[in-house]
């Protein structure tokens, strides 16, 4: 009975049920996001064509394979990882339990960054761009692709992290430098034989005590040590990577963090107490205390 069911499935009855399904979970606009993202995906349509052939019967496949999506966000499994995908800054990003899920302030922090260091070029010939802690690569990739004449270097402890990261550095036919190592205990030539023109990092920053603020879905299926820090040392990534950049920058180089929202006062601080110099600690979208950029 089960294929005869698939079969007389249309668009419209498979985004109805996504809703109903999802909406005391996400609330009723993330619910209609995620179906339209996973319709979108697995027919690969535009919202032109979805007006077109909403009412149309899908093929038993299609049926199939969007009621598993449904089945997975359900248990609050995140969509990114479902679809083994996300959109980042313009561009495609494979995301998988290795690596968080890039979120759309850290596309302000990338955006911030761009605006700030294009005219380098200019001035410095050579830019050269660290960011620490990469992740899926999706801030080096991102960036290499606006500065193209830039050499971009990522680190991360995690191998499977930079796994992902060579991953996206292929499908968007970037060139980027990949290494493993530990910023709190950096050894690796290729990291710290350099001088930096930009050095960037979205560290752990979320406090064991805040976690009961956040969606199961992030608690439950994204990486913890990518995510958590103690509460007696919330800044330990800071302090490490301030003092990394104040040995590692060149003369009037650029800092950028993207920070906790309840830490932008003691962020500040630190890098005062540091020696920097010309900070500014900028608010997101949302208006919350998001992003730094301090120069060396």
């Amino acid at each position: 009975m089960l294929i005869p069911l698939l079969c007389s499935m249309t668009i419209a009855r498979i985004e109805k049920m996504f809703i109903q399904n999802l909406t005391s979970t996400y609330g009723p606009d993330e619910a209609k996001s995620l179906a339209w993202l996973s319709i979108s995906f697995v027919l690969k349509i535009n919202r032109t064509t979805y007006l077109n052939i909403k009412n149309e019967p899908l093929v038993a496949d299609n049926s199939a394979l969007l009621l598993q999506i449904l089945d997975e966000l359900k248990i609050g499994r995140p969509l990114q990882y479902i679809l083994g995908e996300t959109e980042f800054y313009g561009l495609t990003f494979k995301v998988n339990p290795s690596v968080l899920i890039p979120r759309p302030e850290t596309e302000e922090l990338v955006d911030w960054v761009l605006n700030e260091v294009r005219v380098l070029k200019s001035e410095t010939g050579l830019l050269k761009i660290l960011d620490i802690g990469t992740g899926s690569g999706c801030i080096p990739v991102a960036l290499k692709m606006h500065l193209p004449w830039a050499e971009v270097f990522a680190m991360d402890i995690s191998a499977g992290a930079l796994e992902t990261a060579r991953q996206n550095a292929d499908l968007n036919q970037t060139e980027i430098h990949l290494v493993q190592d530990d910023i709190l205990n950096p050894r690796k030539d290729l990291i710290i034989n350099n001088k930096y023109s930009v050095i960037i990092s979205n560290p752990p920053y979320v406090k064991v005590s805040e976690k009961e603020q956040m969606h199961r879905n992030v608690l439950e299926y994204e990486p913890h040590s990518t995510l958590f820090v103690q509460d007696d040392d919330p800044l330990v990534f800071y302090h490490a990577i301030a003092d990394f950049a104040w040995l590692h920058l060149q003369d009037t180089g650029y800092l950028f963090f993207e920070i906790n929202e309840n830490l932008g006062k003691e962020t500040l601080d630190l890098l005062h107490q540091k020696g920097f110099k010309n900070i500014e600690l900028r608010q997101d979208l949302r208006g919350k205390d998001r992003m730094i950029r301090a120069l060396r």
